[in-house]
């Protein structure tokens, strides 16, 4: 993850205001994990990620200019220390393939999404 006593810095890319919104009040509380930025599309996060360079990346795999893939994909070419993790609201098994195939740490459903899971994902666990 990070070193000994530093949160993790996350950037958040979802079209949905609600998921973000859960998902900034669940990372603000965990003591490991700091939220530097959330946005909705793809063009914002690829806009954001030279000046933030976050450590974790969590996206949405389906959402507008580019999608989750396409952002992870471009992160992975371009700032290959930056980890990714994709979400989506699907938890079709192919959804895991596509993401490890694009460079992402994990593909995790976002009804399962959790501080354990985002832990497991960055110590290369797979999901229990």
């Amino acid at each position: 993850m990070t070193p000994a006593g530093a949160s993790c810095r996350v950037l958040v890319v979802d079209d949905e205001p609600e998921f973000r919104s859960w998902l900034k009040a669940m990372l603000n509380d965990s003591g490991d994990f700091h939220l530097v930025g959330e946005v909705s599309n793809g063009s914002e996060a690829l806009q954001l990620i030279p000046s933030l360079l976050p450590d974790l990346l969590i996206a949405d795999m389906y959402m507008p200019e580019p999608d989750g893939l396409e952002v992870v994909r471009y992160v992975q070419q371009h700032y290959s220390d930056i980890k990714a993790i994709l979400v989506s609201a699907h938890e079709d098994r192919v959804y895991e393939r596509l993401a490890r195939e694009e460079g992402a740490l994990a593909f995790i459903p976002k009804a399962k999404l959790s501080l354990d899971a985002l832990r497991q994902a960055l110590r290369g666990e797979e999901a229990r």
